[in-house]
């Protein structure tokens, strides 16, 4: 039998090598853990962070990520702390925040297998709410995103 593991990393591997990135969506089981997803590749291929967003569908995130990935390919950076509004389409702008070294191991074990001992950075995407305001400032009203402020 195939090792699960093994193919999975297969797939992230192909992906990079045909896309030039992969997008990781990771469920939880635990009621006070959010979903997530994160690129794979970005590192590599841009010399880019990978980037994480939480609590947003599958789908919308890997719409989000191939926005990153869009601005990667085209010579843009990602800046953390500033706001991008190349992301959205539309009036409003993310933040990227820097992620912490000590949250990999949790958050990023696909791809810390990936890139092995090779270091990489990472940032955290977030949103803003309709008023344009974003998680740490007052009257937020958006999405769910307290574990991931915790992170960063």
């Amino acid at each position: 039998m195939e090792n699960p593991s093994s193919s999975a990393d297969d797939k992230v591997a192909s992906d990079i090598r045909k896309f030039g990135w992969h997008s990781l969506h990771v469920f939880s089981n635990e009621a006070d853990e959010l979903p997530f997803s994160y690129s794979i590749g970005f590192t590599q291929t841009y010399a880019a962070p990978e980037v994480l967003i939480f609590n947003v569908e599958r789908t919308k995130a890997h719409k989000l990520l191939w926005a990153c990935a869009h601005v990667l390919k085209d010579g843009g950076m990602l800046t953390p702390d500033a706001k991008d509004d190349r992301i959205l389409n539309n009036d409003y702008q993310v933040i990227f925040k820097t992620l912490r070294v000590s949250a990999y191991g949790e958050y990023l074990g696909t791809a810390r297998r990936y890139y092995g001992s090779k270091p990489f950075p990472a940032v955290v995407m977030f949103l803003p709410d309709r008023e344009d305001r974003y998680p740490w400032e007052a009257g937020y009203d958006y999405i769910d995103v307290a574990e991931a402020l915790s992170i960063v």
